[in-house]
């Protein structure tokens, strides 16, 4: 079974469970930690794929990590997803869960990238700008890449706008190495 289709599976569970029972505020920020952490602790990640350490150890492991800062309901998820042997899917799975929180709550991560930081004035112009087009939130995620030259990189769900010079430029190369200077028009 593929590992996305897995993760999927376990995140819309949780999620519609948590919808029920009216807590998806509350999840969301449990699925946020486990993300955050499970992503960043190596050792966390390696013993959560460990086939040598029991269960058992694991959820001891889970308590002790998670036990006072998560729900009750997330850390019971996350024993029973041991005891079914997925562990190892727990990072995937609270990605997909955040994935799906931005689904329901009509929420767009948008990645922008610029050879230069942006102003806060400009920000809150792609920002509307992205709000009106999409009709949803906007979680704008900045990154500065001089690679760019200058210009910027736009992407969120299947889009993706290059307004980049090393864009341009390169798109001028190409056009450059099709023109044949051998070869005498008439």
């Amino acid at each position: 079974m593929n590992t996305s289709l897995i993760a999927q599976r376990y995140a819309k569970a949780i999620f519609e469970l948590a919808l029920e029972m009216n807590v998806v505020e509350e999840v969301k920020k449990d699925m946020e930690l486990i993300y955050s952490v499970s992503t960043e602790s190596k050792d966390f990640a390696l013993m959560l794929k460990s086939p040598v350490i029991r269960p058992e150890k694991k959820i001891r492991v889970i308590d002790a990590v998670f036990g006072k800062e998560i729900s009750e309901m997330s850390l019971r998820y996350l024993k029973i997803i041991i005891r079914k042997k997925r562990e190892m899917y727990i990072s995937q799975i609270a990605g997909e869960f955040i994935d799906i929180y931005k689904k329901f709550k009509n929420i767009f991560t948008v990645h922008f990238a610029s050879a230069t930081a942006l102003s806060d004035d400009l920000r809150k112009k792609v920002i509307a700008l992205l709000e009106d087009q999409t009709g949803g939130s906007i979680d704008l995620q900045e990154e500065v890449k001089n690679e760019l030259v200058g210009g910027f990189v736009l992407a969120y769900d299947d889009y993706k706008y290059d307004a980049s010079i090393a864009y341009q430029l390169k798109k001028m190369k190409k056009a450059a190495a099709e023109i044949n200077f051998y070869v005498r028009e008439l």
